[in-house]
């Protein structure tokens, strides 16, 4: 006869309920959302909420520096002008808004790569999201952007980003020294004022940015 452990139903609930925590956090998102679900009781068997954090600055720092040199070397000359404004901004705190146009097939997803490494070099938090789910393949860590800023999928002018004050998530954006949203034209200009909202509001207690300048003075990188 085997031997084991039976555990209450109380017991298995809050077990259950604090692996989908798990997968909750790694995106921004917490059962503390949802008011109608229980939060677990096994405080101890959930992962640290910083679990967003160690995802985005999990990384090898000699392998990295090794990718980036690389990368800046492999630049063209229109790439390199448009890195250096960009990475310096970044590099100084100066919160400004980029956009960079070129045709297609003109390696901008390079230049995000080369920003990103770089960025992330320096121990900061890059944020890579795009507007389509086969784009975000090509970007490290990316996510769509309804995904990563909880853009309402049928969005229009009064809309706003689903994003809780006590989760985790608006220290993630607060924290993040430059958002690259890459094919940024292939949604609704609501979807950009959804962001400028969104970081106006997270960014409202930070006194490092200024809220009056677009999307809360945070750097932001947007490609055709």
């Amino acid at each position: 006869m085997g031997l084991g452990f039976e555990h209450s139903a109380d017991e298995n609930k809050s077990t259950t309920l604090a692996e989908i925590e798990k997968l909750l956090q790694p995106n921004g998102g917490t059962l503390k959302e949802f008011t109608d679900m229980s939060f677990p009781n096994l405080v101890d068997s959930i992962e640290p909420p910083n679990i967003i954090f160690f995802d985005e600055l999990n990384f090898n720092k000699t392998e990295l520096a090794s990718i980036s040199v690389d990368l800046v070397y492999r630049l063209n000359r229109d790439q390199r002008v448009a890195y250096d404004t960009i990475f310096n901004a970044v590099n100084h705190g100066i919160g400004d808004f980029f956009f960079v146009y070129r045709y297609d097939g003109t390696r901008k997803t390079f230049l995000w790569n080369a920003l990103f490494v770089s960025i992330r070099l320096k121990c900061h938090i890059v944020l890579n999201v795009a507007s389509s789910g086969i784009a975000t393949l090509l970007l490290p860590n990316g996510r769509t952007t309804h995904s990563r800023f909880k853009v309402p999928l049928s969005v229009n002018q009064d809309s706003i980003c689903n994003i809780r004050q006590g989760t985790p998530f608006p220290y993630l954006i607060s924290s993040a020294k430059l958002i690259i949203w890459d094919e940024a034209l292939m949604l609704n200009k609501f979807c950009f004022e959804v962001l400028d909202k969104c970081l106006r509001d997270v960014l409202h207690f930070d006194h490092g940015y200024n809220l009056d300048a677009p999307f809360g003075g945070k750097s932001c990188c947007f490609g055709r």
